[in-house]
């Protein structure tokens, strides 16, 4: 997945609002940082079938939800982006890799927070006829993408799975040797598949979101209760459950920062200028978003 546009490539970083978070996943960073109020609300449009109330509610608390992001967020991103930049002369491992990405996870919690009351709100208006429309499109979208990621044989899993692999190394170092393709498929192949892992847990992410909000249309309890089971999933949202499965999607996390710590250590310099240049303007557009939110 190749960024066309700059709030594109500023959209891969800032998945948090909430039809965003909760519906949609990565496909939001096609269609960029400065779509993504309306993208949010499309989005649930599409789950729910909001009626005039419901829509007025949900793309007033988007708006609001948005500026705050660029206003509070985004200088964090930033930080982080900066740091990121720093490092590119040294050889970097996956434990490098795994700190940054802890780090990300740990920008989720101000997010989590600020979205908790505007989903609550909307949750104690929910008809329960909304609410299993909910359930269907959130079930058929796991379905498709497992026939997308579990169809096939082993040997067409595989292949896919270092497709995508280039894929993402190529957009990060521009294109890559026969050597390093090589070397790439070596890795990847010696990894275990991932896939159904992460399907299972994107499933269970939805029945939370699910429960919730039937808990919520049944009991109709104070706004304040609803915020906080609202908070305490939101807050919970990126972690599992299941202890068996939060074992293996770490285990899997760390496989891919062991291959993506070694292919970037493969980087010649001008790869390395490539993927300083693709940072930098990451960076820039981080920037750039933190500087509209101090416009009048």
């Amino acid at each position: 997945m190749q960024p066309k546009k700059i709030s594109t490539r500023v959209g891969r970083g800032c998945v948090t609002l909430i039809a965003v978070v909760l519906l949609a996943g990565c496909t939001v960073a096609r269609l960029g940082y400065e779509m993504l109020p309306w993208f949010a609300l499309w989005q649930l449009e599409r789950h729910l079938s909001l009626d005039s109330a419901q829509r007025g509610l949900a793309s007033d608390r988007l708006d609001s939800l948005h500026a705050w992001h660029r206003q509070t967020q985004m200088p964090r991103y930033a930080t982080l982006i900066e740091a990121a930049v720093s490092r590119l002369d040294a050889p970097l491992t996956a434990g490098d890799l795994g700190a940054w990405r802890a780090q990300m996870f740990a920008l989720w919690q101000a997010p989590a927070e600020r979205i908790a009351p505007d989903l609550a709100d909307l949750a104690l208006t929910l008809r329960p006829a909304q609410i299993d429309r909910l359930e269907r499109r959130l079930s058929d979208s796991t379905a498709d993408l497992r026939r997308k990621y579990l169809g096939g044989s082993a040997d067409e899993r595989l292949e896919a799975r270092i497709e995508r692999w280039q894929e993402r190394m190529e957009w990060l170092l521009g294109d890559l040797t026969a050597a390093q393709r090589a070397e790439l498929r070596r890795l990847a192949s010696a990894q275990p598949s991932d896939e159904a892992a992460w399907l299972d847990e994107r499933q269970a992410r939805n029945e939370r979101l699910v429960r919730l909000a039937r808990r919520i249309a049944k009991e109709r309890p104070p706004r304040e209760q609803a915020i906080a089971w609202s908070t305490a999933l939101l807050e919970g949202f990126w972690q599992s459950e299941d202890p068996e499965r939060a074992r293996r999607l770490a285990a899997n996390a760390e496989n891919g920062d062991r291959v993506a710590a070694a292919m970037l250590n493969t980087a010649s310099r001008s790869q390395r200028e490539h993927m300083r240049a693709k940072l930098g303007d990451i960076e820039r557009d981080v920037l750039r978003m933190i500087s509209r939110a101090t416009r009048p």
